[in-house]
């Protein structure tokens, strides 16, 4: 009886036109990796006439090859698919790369095996312990030069030495690793591989000179990600069917739980990349990770535009705040910023003075009959100085208000100058520079609110240069 199904190894091989080389090496060193292996020795050699390259992969398993027939059947049964640990998924790879070869050598404990122009044949040579399997590939210098480089950025597993041409894949100590609940693959009673969430363990580390931060699976690069760092998972990720890249949902995750666990490594830079963007819009992100990635964006003492109150947003800027405005970040991202109170509102930081606003807090004033002959010096400094530059008199209260953070304010209801947070010598009566500073700033008011404004600078160096003609003129005032 013949079987169902004859398979192309042409064809097979056409599957893989314009693939890097550099997966040979993957399928075959993951392949050991995935064994009771300490050792894995890989060579690279170009034969005799360039035209082909020999690759032999040669491990230390004891057991060797337990069922040599998965070598060529496809899609046989996999101990590995119930296992998320383990690399392999439909007991194809080794055979994608003997589509590719001219000839090919397998040698193992149970059996050894030759594939050559004639078909598949038995060889007499066994392996004590171990197995080796050698394949002759057409290849051009360069692929076999990228084959070999694409090797150095294996992440070998702890506990597995592994050489390439003779020199070891050196162990990597990474930045950081965490532990997580990840999509990954294992199969059911009947072999049937089913999506499941599993904790596992995932090692980040920092690229080296050169490389391009990258999605590991288990030590084997799968596609590069452009992010801050190398990426690897220690099962089973969701590939797609040509195992060069994941899915977009599960490389989401992946970022979400990287920056969870790496948002105090990034700086200021890689807070504006993509993969810190995307993971910041997601609801799985913690706060603490919003937190640090908006101090580092934006410094210390950034706050969130306030449309409620508007001169509070420009209060923040004169002091040197970073100031946030909504269309800087996305709907999600200000979701996730308000949950973690990563950037407070402007108003509530820096906010403006409002006792003459209908909803302002009323501020208690000192009665006249209690002022000091020093604030009476003052407050008929401001009155008559106002009059003299605005031809209108002047409403002067002082307050003693600890909850009121500013020294002053100035508006419909006229002047009013805080005790609680001017200087004890401020009512001493002289007409100081700081008492001409801040009646000028006060008085810019008068033409202009906006205290980041062209018109308000313009308004404080014409007062400015008006209280300098009123002293020549009335010196008597500033005595």
């Amino acid at each position: 009886m013949s079987n169902w199904f004859n398979v192309d190894r042409k064809g097979l091989a056409a599957l893989m036109k314009g693939r890097s080389k550099a997966f040979i090496l993957h399928e075959l060193i993951a392949n050991a990796w995935d064994e009771a292996t300490k050792t894995v020795k890989v060579t690279v050699e170009r034969l005799d006439g360039g035209r082909n390259t020999l690759i032999s992969v040669e491990d230390d398993n004891p057991d060797g090859f337990q069922d040599i027939s998965h070598a060529y059947t496809l899609f046989a049964e996999s101990k590995k698919k119930s296992n998320s640990e383990k690399r392999g998924r439909f007991n194809l790879g080794e055979k994608l790369v003997l589509s590719l070869a001219k000839r090919a050598w397998i040698y193992t404990t149970t059996a050894s095996l030759v594939f050559d122009d004639k078909g598949r044949a038995k060889h007499v040579a066994k392996r004590n312990a171990g197995s080796e399997i050698r394949v002759e590939i057409p290849m051009i210098k360069t692929e076999m030069d990228e084959m070999v480089e694409s090797a150095k950025r294996l992440i070998p597993p702890p506990g597995i030495i592994t050489t390439v041409n003779g020199e070891d894949l050196p162990s990597r100590e990474p930045a950081t690793w965490f532990e997580t609940a990840l999509p990954t693959l294992i199969s059911d009673e009947e072999g049937v591989l089913r999506r499941t969430e599993r904790k596992t363990l995932v090692r980040v580390y920092e690229p080296l000179a050169g490389e391009n931060a990258t999605l590991y699976e288990m030590g084997i690069p799968v596609v590069e990600t452009g992010d801050r760092f190398h990426v690897d998972v220690q099962q089973k990720v969701l590939l797609n069917s040509d195992r060069d890249n994941v899915m977009p949902g599960y490389l989401r995750a992946i970022r979400v739980a990287v920056l969870n666990h790496t948002a105090h490594l990034i700086s200021k830079e890689d807070t504006a990349q993509t993969w810190v963007g995307e993971a910041i819009s997601d609801k799985r992100v913690e706060d603490d990770a919003v937190k640090t990635v908006f101090l580092r964006r934006f410094g210390e003492n950034a706050v969130a535009f306030d449309p409620s109150d508007l001169e509070a947003n420009k209060i923040s800027t004169a002091e040197g705040r970073t100031v946030v405005y909504g269309g800087s970040l996305t709907g999600e991202q200000w979701e996730n910023v308000r949950r973690a109170g990563a950037l407070p509102p402007a108003g509530q930081v820096t906010p403006s003075p409002k006792p003459f606003h209908p909803d302002g807090k009323p501020l208690r004033p000192i009665p006249s009959s209690e002022w000091t002959a020093g604030m009476h010096r003052i407050a008929n400094f401001i009155r008559q100085t106002h009059f003299s530059l605005f031809g209108s008199g002047i409403n002067v209260q002082i307050v003693d208000e600890p909850d009121w953070k500013f020294n002053a304010t100035y508006g419909t209801g006229g002047f009013i100058l805080n005790k609680w947070c001017l200087a004890d010598h401020y009512f001493n009566g002289d007409i100081s520079e700081c008492v001409i500073d801040l009646v000028i700033h006060e008085f810019g008011h008068h033409i202009e609110s906006d205290h980041l404004s062209r018109k308000y600078n313009d308004a404080l160096t014409k007062i400015g240069a008006q209280m300098t003609r009123l002293a020549l003129e009335k010196p008597e005032l500033f005595r």
